[in-house]
């Protein structure tokens, strides 16, 4: 799989300044929100991939 570089640097640019954060509780809290909504992206994706084998099979 191939991650389009322009997504891969705001993603890196992200990681950098989310690192850059000083404050414990907020760099848990900020750390907590993104496994929340890559964990959400995540089923949103099983989601497409059994859509999408369904209608392969229809």
């Amino acid at each position: 799989m191939n991650l389009d570089n322009n997504l891969k640097k705001k993603i890196d640019d992200l990681v950098a300044e989310i690192s850059s954060v000083t404050d414990l509780v907020q760099k848990v809290a900020v750390l907590e929100y993104m496994e929340q909504q890559s964990s959400y992206m995540l089923w949103q994706l099983e989601d497409e991939v059994h859509i999408d084998h369904d209608s392969q099979n229809a």
